[in-house]
Formats: C-alpha cells, sequence, structure tokens
C-alpha cells in the first residue's frame, strides 16, 4: 500500500515562515509599482483604465519623489527576493523612505494646490500599508526571517 501524498504541507519549525519572504517581496514589488503608476500619472497624462481614466495635474516634484520611492522599494524587493545579506534593511529602508515621500505628499497636498480626491485616497492608502509593511520587519520573526545569509535556509 502506497502512502497518500499531502500536497498541502504540515506547518512545522522548518517551514512556518516560509511564506514571509515571498510575500514581503511581493507586496513590496507591488507598492513600487503603483508608485510609478502614479509618478507616471504626475506627469500629465491620461491613462486609460477600461472605464475610467486616471488623470492627475502635472507636478513634476511629484513625479520624482514617487518614482525614487518606486525605486527604493522595487530595491528592497529584490534585495528580499535575491536572499541578500542586507536584505532586511533594505526593505526596511525602502519602507521608510516610501513613508516619508508619502507624508511630504500628504503635506504638500493638504496646501490644496493640484490635490485631487484620488491622489489623497491613494496617499492615506499608502500610508497604511507602509505603515503595516514596516512593523512587520520589526517583528522578531520578520527581522529573523529576512536579515539571514542567503545560503541558511528558512528555520526559526
Amino acid at each position: 500500500m502506497t502512502k497518500p501524498m499531502n500536497i498541502i504541507p504540515a506547518i512545522t519549525p522548518n517551514n512556518r515562515r516560509s511564506w514571509l519572504r515571498p510575500a514581503v517581496a511581493t507586496t513590496a514589488a507591488v507598492e513600487a509599482a503603483t508608485f510609478y503608476f502614479f509618478g507616471l500619472a504626475h506627469t500629465g497624462l491620461r491613462i486609460p483604465l477600461g472605464l475610467a481614466t486616471v488623470s492627475e495635474p502635472r507636478i513634476v516634484p511629484a513625479t520624482v519623489v514617487e518614482w525614487l520611492c518606486g525605486l527604493a522599494l522595487a530595491g528592497g524587493a529584490c534585495a528580499i527576493a535575491v536572499r541578500h545579506p542586507r536584505g532586511w534593511a533594505a526593505a526596511l529602508g525602502a519602507q521608510l523612505f516610501a513613508l516619508a515621500g508619502v507624508g511630504l505628499g500628504l503635506w504638500a497636498g493638504s496646501s490644496g494646490e493640484g490635490a485631487t480626491a484620488l491622489n489623497h485616497t491613494y496617499h492615506l492608502v499608502m500610508l497604511g500599508c507602509l505603515a503595516a509593511g514596516g512593523a512587520l520587519l520589526l517583528t522578531p520573526a520578520g527581522k529573523a526571517t529576512l536579515s539571514r545569509k542567503p545560503s541558511a535556509p528558512d528555520t526559526p
């Protein structure tokens, strides 16, 4: 008699945090993509998205800040994904840098100059996402799992 194959792995001490690395890398990559998208929107382009069109006023400083935030987050995502020894520090630094950029965007938008409801909502959503991502990275599990050397397995 053959042993039945378990297609859903049990949570064991060797794999209980194996989901953390791809989750953090993917989330940071998606955050980076949204910063690139809104950076592009702040060039004044009208971006069609099916039934809706995104149109933001041309604000060059916002474009620069959002692309820099996207670059930082993409770098952090790559560092985590390739298991760089300083991946945790890169990801945390990227989250904090982008959080500062979002704070700057909220402050600049509060003046009313070029502020739109979509832009304000985006900044508030990203504020929550980046704060949650930074908090996850600061947990003992986040730091222990993501600051390993490339050759070490994902074990607690």
